[in-house]
């Protein structure tokens, strides 16, 4: 009799492991579109609902990636001549406290470089094996070389052929979580958001628009079967137009959003599989790189440290799947640790 209550309690204990280590939701890829002509605009990135914990602080160290690859031009008319060939890369010093119950305030620090990188070879054989192949820009512009141009009405907006790198935009963001999902219905965890982009970054390197932009968002997410978590998101952020635009008709404003599903294999181990996209800000040209709506489908993976729980990791890569609006491949990864 003794061996039963001893096998029944082992069981119990094994079903309290789950109860009192609850699988830790890692949260969507943060990447943004490092296309140059949107990665200077304030971009509010992917987010799960959920706030740092009061008196809490957060830090986030993220390097990501981009491969670019632009070459387009107005037919007959050639009013817009927009080439690029870059490699741009960012690394951000994302800072979060809880000032209050359900409350946070952030500090984003990015610096950036513009250059011709080195990730041109491996896209280029990436892309041959998956069959998505840049149509004509890569032939055209060839390996490792950086420029990055923008012609309209036969005068040059922007010209560029040396590397850049600097300080990028500081922003400065709040979240405020306003409803708790409910375990057992319907209700999701739900946040609203704020963001302000200053003007920190040297707009004459391109690293950044030399105005202030600013933007609101909503944030939703809901658990399934305690494995599966579903984000969402969507963001309205108005835009000041960068001097060296002044001639075009740019719009006041983007909309941008993200929906993604992670999957929870362990307490510890997690992947995200996810979709993004923005709209353009930009006037009707002819060109699919100035015309259409940004969208990439990215899958990550997240590994929460066993030694600390406080302190995990991440990878992922997105690729583009509809025009030149974003990059063709991003690489992302980084640290997150709580205090």
């Amino acid at each position: 009799m003794k061996k039963y209550h001893i096998l029944g309690a082992l069981i119990l204990a094994f079903l309290l492991s789950f109860v009192t280590n609850a699988f830790a939701k890692s949260g969507p890829i943060t990447i943004r579109n490092q296309m140059p002509l949107y990665l200077i605009y304030l971009q509010m990135e992917p987010d799960k609902a959920g706030t740092v914990e009061q008196n809490k602080l957060d830090i986030n160290a993220d390097y990501t990636v981009s491969n670019v690859t632009v070459s387009c031009f107005t037919p007959v008319s050639s009013l817009y001549n927009i080439n690029i060939d870059a490699e741009i890369a960012r690394i951000t010093l994302d800072l979060r406290y809880g000032i209050y119950e359900n409350a946070e305030i952030g500090l984003e620090i990015p610096y950036l470089s513009l250059s011709r990188g080195y990730l041109d070879g491996f896209v280029e054989e990436f892309e041959k094996t998956v069959g998505a192949t840049t149509p004509r820009s890569r032939t055209r512009q060839g390996s490792y070389n950086y420029n990055y141009s923008f012609i309209y009405n036969n005068q040059d907006l922007i010209k560029r052929t040396n590397a850049s790198d600097g300080l990028g935009d500081i922003v400065l963001k709040a979240k405020y979580q306003i409803l708790e999902e409910d375990s057992y219905g319907f209700l999701p965890n739900m946040s609203i958001r704020t963001a302000v982009k200053f003007p920190t970054g040297d707009k004459k390197s391109l690293l950044g628009s030399g105005e202030l932009d600013y933007g609101f968002g909503l944030l939703l997410d809901k658990t399934f079967s305690e494995k599966i978590t579903v984000y969402a998101g969507c963001n309205f952020i108005i835009i000041e137009k960068p001097d060296f635009f002044s001639v075009l008709n740019l719009k006041r404003n983007m909309v941008s959003g993200a929906i993604g599903v992670e999957y929870l294999f362990t307490q510890r181990f997690s992947m995200v599989v996810q979709v993004a996209g923005n709209s353009t800000p930009y006037p009707s040209s002819g060109t699919n790189a100035l015309d259409e709506a940004a969208f990439d489908v990215g899958l990550g993976l997240n590994y929460i440290w066993k030694e600390k729980q406080n302190v995990s990791w991440h990878f992922a890569f997105t690729e583009n799947i509809n025009s030149a609006s974003s990059p063709d491949v991003s690489f992302n990864t980084g640290w997150k640790v709580g205090f």
